[in-house]
């Protein structure tokens, strides 16, 4: 099936190599070292990969720019050549030279090569710092060769910072996180750096960087590599402040000429065969469907460090061995399961903290499974102390009152609860690393709710028939504004929110929460569908999954953006569901094209569900 796929897109690789790229885009990518022989390193590709990959671009009229042609092609509009490309090659191996230029001259291709200053300015009969390996400094360009190369025109030099390529204590537990985008974690004071010392050591970092060049080169550097492709628009802005306006990451896709402060760039590994690297040049890549698990960190918890350390190992091992590329990771703490955040799971400024897990089970999960992991918050249900007034109100006994249905929810309408609420979502960006974030389902307002002062101000002049629509807006909205804290420090998240099924079953229902299919679908990544019968209590549970499939297909775009969450609990009951149960349920999703799926909760302490069950299921 996947050969099938990669000639599938070969083919339609001639078809798109005809036409000129006009329009301003390009395509960059992200080499690092280049051997005779593969050298099992995963990022080294060898010399005939290169020359191969080379010779293919010229042969299907690629042409590799300077980045200087790509910021004079946005400031003077000048026409690009067809099907632009930007070449860079990160961590300055002394292969770049000895083996990359000459074939460079020889295809008359530029490039940007992204050194760090540390290790240029390192002795050569000395080792140095490269992650959390020692690296002979030999194995590194020296400054004779990067100045050779700077004068034959086809190179230009980036930052790739001057000593932090390399990670630093992120958390309490010692996670080394790239330093550049990590809030310094002091064992010896049991405390974080400040946002002062972080900006101070960031900014002291690049200056020192782009000084060194501009000594040793008399160049200074239009671009920063980010080493580990973490960036942050914090960082961004302490690089802008130096000169450096452009932003190289190692996020896919493809780029502008019309914003150039990031540039995304493909990585070329050793793992990527030719097939791989063709099907690259096409704009509309497949991606693999969601394959979701959903993670309770209560069941992580708990007052034994040593204990904790077990527990997180069983979830480590569990999700390596189910081969599921999604996590969503619970960053609240909700031990009497009312959904209500009692506590938080990382540092911040409004709740207590339970256990400051979150950044390092993230983290764990990335390093060592290769998931990506969103953190599940709640949108507006944290048990703070809060004026009366600053809660979500509906009419009792003819007078306004706090609502109490299923969660106490702080309201979204009141600028200091929403002022809370986003301290919050900043502060879990600013603390931990992680890849989207999870809208918890209580992002809801029915039909009575909110009938608090700055509530009806908002809803007042409205008809009937315009105030659910207005009660949508205004939480989708906030949902936004969240997010947009969060990108400040983590640029690159997704966003899924939690919708419940009855939206969909019934679209009359919009009104009871305030909740709609299609403005989920436009406006997050991911809508995370609860598909739970037995939480509905529908009668004919699989009927009931195939018409609420059925529904969600009748949306563009409705399938695509869709995961669907089914239910390994029946909380009714507090019975697990049968893993025969749960697979079929599956089957139906597969057989009926519901492309992403997972279930909740994941009871890793007793294997439900069943490991087999997963290992068939979520592999496909």
């Amino acid at each position: 099936m996947r050969r099938l796929f990669l000639i599938i897109q070969i083919v339609s690789m001639t078809l798109f190599s005809r036409f000129a790229l006009g329009d301003g885009s390009f395509i960059a990518l992200c080499y690092h070292d280049v051997q005779p022989e593969w050298n099992g390193n995963p990022y080294t590709i060898t010399r005939a990969r290169l020359i191969e990959q080379f010779a293919w671009l010229k042969e299907n009229n690629f042409h590799p720019v300077s980045l200087q042609t790509l910021i004079e092609s946005r400031q003077n509009n000048t026409q690009l050549p067809e099907n632009p490309v930007l070449l860079t090659f990160d961590d300055g191996y002394a292969s770049v030279h000895d083996t990359v230029f000459p074939i460079l001259q020889a295809f008359g291709f530029p490039a940007v090569v992204s050194p760090v200053t540390a290790w240029l300015e390192t002795d050569t009969n000395q080792s140095v710092q490269y992650g959390s390996k020692l690296v002979l400094r030999e194995h590194f360009l020296n400054w004779n060769q990067l100045k050779e190369m700077l004068d034959s025109g086809l190179i230009e030099i980036a930052s790739h910072s001057h000593d932090s390529h390399r990670g630093i204590p992120g958390n309490p537990q010692g996670s080394m996180q790239p330093a550049l985008t990590t809030r310094l974690f002091k064992k010896s004071e049991q405390r974080y750096e400040t946002d002062t010392e972080f900006q101070a050591r960031v900014s002291s970092d690049i200056a020192e960087s782009v000084r060194i060049l501009r000594n040793r080169l008399d160049i200074k550097p239009k671009a920063i590599t980010w080493p580990y492709g973490s960036y942050s628009l914090e960082s961004i802005k302490l690089a802008t402040i130096q000169g450096i306006s452009v932003s190289l990451t190692l996020d896919d896709g493809w780029n502008s000429v019309n914003d150039m402060q990031l540039v995304h760039r493909y990585s070329i590994d050793h793992a990527r065969n030719m097939e791989e690297f063709k099907a690259l040049f096409l704009h509309n890549r497949i991606k693999r469907p969601i394959r979701l698990v959903h993670v309770d960190m209560d069941y992580i918890y708990d007052p034994e460090p040593l204990q904790i350390q077990r527990n997180l190992d069983l979830l480590l091992d569990r999700i390596k061995e189910i081969g599921v590329n999604t996590v969503y990771l619970q960053a609240f703490s909700d031990p009497d399961g009312d959904g209500n955040a009692d506590a938080l799971y990382f540092p911040n400024r409004h709740l207590p903290v339970r256990a400051d897990l979150f950044n390092y089970v993230a983290w764990q999960l990335r390093m060592k499974t290769r998931v990506s992991v969103y953190a599940w918050l709640p949108v507006l249900s944290f048990s703070v102390s809060a004026p009366e007034e600053w809660w979500v109100h509906e009419l009792k006994n003819g007078r306004p009152k706090p609502s109490r249905n299923n969660y106490k929810r702080l309201s979204p309408y009141h600028s200091e609860a929403r002022q809370l609420i986003a301290d919050i979502y900043q502060d879990l960006a600013k603390q931990a690393h992680f890849s989207g974030l999870l809208f918890h389902d209580d992002a809801f307002l029915n039909d009575f709710e909110d009938v608090s002062p700055p509530a009806l101000a908002h809803l007042e002049n409205r008809k009937p028939s315009e105030k659910t629509e207005a009660k949508i807006t205004v939480l989708t909205e906030f949902t936004h504004h969240l997010t947009n804290k969060v990108r400040y420090f983590r640029p690159d998240i997704k966003t899924a929110r939690n919708l419940y099924a009855n939206v969909v079953l019934n679209p009359e229902s919009s009104e009871w929460f305030a909740q709609s299919l299609p403005d989920f679908l436009v406006n997050y990544d991911y809508t995370a569908l609860m598909a739970m019968p037995f939480m509905e209590e529908a009668e004919e549970p699989m009927i009931w999954l195939e018409t609420l499939i059925d529904k969600v297909s009748e949306h563009p775009l409705g399938l695509k953006k869709t995961v669907f969450e089914l239910q390994s609990v029946d909380w009714r009951t507090q019975q697990k569901i049968p893993a025969s149960i749960l697979a079929d349920q599956m089957r139906l999703l597969q057989r009926m094209n519901a492309l992403n799926y997972g279930y909740y909760p994941d009871d890793f302490h007793k294997n439900h569900p069943p490991i087999s069950l997963l290992k068939e299921m979520m592999a496909q």
